[in-house]
């Protein structure tokens, strides 16, 4: 007998209570008072005689760590997998709520992101577990259309410094990955689609949690092809969506506009993509010998059936850490900062800012008294019959998920970023500053992109490199 794939899919809402931070520092409005739509968390559980996976598609802006490989082991531990078979994937919404990052807040709402934090962990555990208790066996198609939703974000300003913009001439990947998994009727029970852009339509004067563009594009694709649909999210660390960060209080023209393109553009792919049936070869219409057709014939095999995964932990290396005692000075800079703001009463944002500066140079002080400080980079692929799922723990840019899918030998990679606990932004090379980032007094673009994830300072120019050669290794692993 044929070997089979088994999958099930099953869903949770992850509201968090009314009060609940959002993620981020200036452009969302903070705390969530209510829900525009829900916030979810999605497991997808799939396997065959030898092997199980399981993805977690999270409406959340960021997992941290050790949260995050806190659930990954709970879930491989129950389910008796190695944690390396499973990954979990953001979908970088800025307008979810957050479990507790490490900065200082205020008791309230520490208080809450906390509650927030029990609550997601048993959200996720029982959505495995209701998915991993109802599998039925499935065949897997895929396929690749194109959306113009998003826009490169680094624009260079009227004073000729960067600015968080548009640049509307840059090309990014404007592709969509799709993944059908259906029963064996071909009938959805999962759709997969992967696309590279930060959800943020839902802008700094809407007080709402929100799934934003990825959800309203679920629900157009579940309402018409049925099934559960999951948004992963691609390598969009510079791509903002074309009606980004709107003013309005009510930006859910934008948003449902964006996840029409979307899910339009998921429903044109997923059509085409047939599990069930086949074309046969022409025939003539009955006794009509002038008149061929391709008849649709069931398909007898269950295609392919392949299931593996494989993950790595990457050293990263620092460029040059100041000297201890300029990393004290500026770590003492900043307490005096955030003190005097909060003497002061300044607004949130420029209190958690401060904090974040301090935060950040802590951590300089503490790898400056290090003799070689590295950061790890997790590297996560999974194969799902003849798809691969490319992950990197990083926010990572447009460009690196063209170069991950230019090397890998399988026509259906789809790149994600921000899994399992993202630790910077990758940018490439190229994207490094003439004469170096310079760290601790303005938060900007790109400076941003090392002062964003409290890291002591800058990542070496070839991370992204490694990053690269790392997945494609992987990759290669699994062929």
């Amino acid at each position: 007998m044929s070997e089979t794939l088994s999958a099930s899919v099953a869903r949770r809402i992850i509201n968090a209570r009314p009060g609940s931070p959002k993620f981020g520092l200036r452009l969302f409005a903070d705390p969530i008072q209510g829900y525009e739509s829900d916030v979810s968390a999605t497991a997808l559980v799939v396997e065959n005689s030898s092997t199980r996976l399981v993805l977690i598609a999270l409406d959340m802006c960021e997992l941290f760590n050790p949260f995050s490989d806190q659930i990954r082991q709970e879930i491989a531990d129950r389910l008796d997998i190695p944690r390396s078979h499973v990954m979990i994937n953001p979908s970088h919404a800025h307008s979810t709520p957050t479990i507790p990052t490490g900065r200082r807040d205020s008791a309230e709402r520490i208080y809450l992101a906390e509650i927030f934090a029990r609550e997601l962990e048993s959200h996720i555990l029982g959505a495995v577990e209701e998915a991993a208790e109802n599998l039925q066996p499935v065949r897997v198609g895929a396929g690749r259309g194109e959306a113009r939703v998003g826009i490169y974000r680094r624009e260079t300003g009227s004073d000729g410094h960067d600015v968080l913009g548009e640049v509307p001439d840059q090309p990014i990947d404007n592709s969509v990955g799709v993944v059908r998994i259906d029963d064996l009727e071909g009938n959805p029970l999962a759709v997969l689609f992967s696309y590279g852009c930060h959800p943020v339509s839902i802008g700094p004067r809407c007080h709402l949690g929100s799934s934003d563009f990825p959800g309203a594009a679920r629900e157009i694709i579940e309402a018409i092809l049925g099934g559960t649909a999951m948004f992963l999210q691609g390598c969009g660390g510079n791509v903002n969506p074309k009606w980004g960060i709107g003013y309005e209080i009510d930006c859910r023209d934008a948003k449902n506009r964006l996840g029409s393109i979307l899910g339009g553009e998921v429903l044109k792919v997923a059509a085409e993509i047939h599990t069930a049936v086949r074309l046969g070869e022409r025939v003539p219409l009955g006794n009509i010998p002038n008149i061929l057709f391709h008849p649709w014939l069931p398909v007898e095999d269950n295609g392919s059936t392949a299931l593996g995964a494989a993950e790595e932990l990457v050293k990263l290396r620092f460029v040059e850490l100041p000297p201890v005692e300029e990393a004290r000075t500026l770590y003492k800079k900043w307490c005096a900062i955030r003190e005097e703001k909060e003497r002061t009463g300044a607004q949130d944002w420029e209190l958690r800012l401060a904090s974040m500066y301090e935060e950040a140079y802590r951590r300089t002080v503490e790898a400056a008294l290090q003799e070689d400080p590295t950061i790890d980079l997790d590297v996560q692929v999974f194969r799902i019959g003849d798809v691969i799922l490319a992950g990197l723990g990083v926010e990572a840019f447009t460009e690196t998920g063209l170069k991950i899918k230019a090397r890998s030998p399988f026509e259906h990679t789809i790149p994600l970023g921000w899994i399992n606990g993202p630790i910077a932004y990758l940018p490439q090379a190229e994207d490094y500053p003439e004469g170096g980032f310079k760290l601790g007094e303005i938060y900007h673009v790109p400076d941003l992109l090392v002062q964003a994830y409290l890291l002591p300072t800058a990542l070496q120019p070839e991370a992204e490199q490694i990053a690269i050669d790392t997945v494609t290794q992987l990759i290669e692993q699994l062929k």
